[in-house]
């Protein structure tokens, strides 16, 4: 069953949140916060693929991921400033991995690199020891709150994208990048961004994102509550789906 899940939100100084930190996770590299002082360490093996996407304009300092981060903390002076925005979308299972790196580059490049808004991305495996055909990839973006210039990151903060309506925009974009490479591919599967009641589906329910540490947890071979939840929810939309199906009649044996 294709899955779909996007969620935003934003990383922010005043909540201990850092941007050289959140690309040290979803990157799997050694970075230091020029801001705090920090040396984040992550060497993470389900990292498949990275990138810098950069508008035109972009100074070249900003092709290496550590300058870039450097600039970012540097462009921000305030202790509770807004750094980043971070989206995290699930990516379909059904497509091989080529397929998955061109959805993450239609979708940065349709909604952000326009606007001279840089991104950073990294597609993880989401890997399920059991059964592979219920993997999880997924991507992390990260997004700073600066639009980029020639000389650097602008003054000025992107404040339109900070509108909530935006927030349905990715969310529908996301949808419908994804529902086009399953049709270049041949493949009648669809997604929605909208909720399972507006598409009427009352008898499915919503499935559970883990948490970073459930996750890894999961990735050990460890159980977690939170993984239980989502496997029994899983089952029982499997077993919704079976019901579904239409029964088929027994053939009838013409007398002789």
């Amino acid at each position: 069953m294709a899955n779909y899940h996007f969620e935003t939100k934003i990383i922010s100084r005043g909540k201990g949140g850092s941007v050289t930190g959140a690309v040290s996770y979803i990157c799997g590299r050694t970075l230091r916060d020029s801001y705090n002082g920090r040396t984040y360490y992550n060497h993470r093996q389900d990292v498949v693929w990275e990138k810098i996407f950069l508008p035109d304009s972009a100074p070249p300092q900003f092709r290496t991921l550590q300058e870039l981060c450097d600039e970012i903390e540097r462009a921000e002076v305030r202790w509770d400033a807004r750094t980043a925005r971070q989206f995290i979308g699930s990516l379909p299972n059904e497509l091989p991995p080529g397929e998955l790196v061109r959805i993450v580059h239609e979708f940065i490049e349709s909604n952000f690199l326009p606007y001279d808004l840089c991104a950073i991305a990294a597609i993880h495996r989401g890997r399920n020891r059991d059964d592979s055909s219920k993997n999880n990839p997924h991507v992390h973006i990260i997004v700073p709150t600066r639009a980029v210039g020639e000389g650097g990151f602008r003054k000025r903060k992107d404040r339109e994208r900070d509108k909530r309506g935006y927030i349905n925009i990715w969310r529908e974009q996301w949808a419908e990048v994804q529902n086009r490479a399953y049709k270049q591919n041949g493949l009648d599967i669809r997604v929605s961004h909208e909720s399972l009641e507006v598409q009427g589906k009352y008898d499915r329910e919503p499935t559970i994102h883990l948490s970073r540490i459930d996750w890894q947890k999961e990735q050990r071979g460890e159980r977690t509550a939170a993984g239980d939840r989502k496997r029994a929810i899983r089952d029982r939309n499997d077993e919704r789906a079976q019901e579904r199906q239409p029964k088929q009649e027994p053939e009838m044996e013409l007398s002789r």
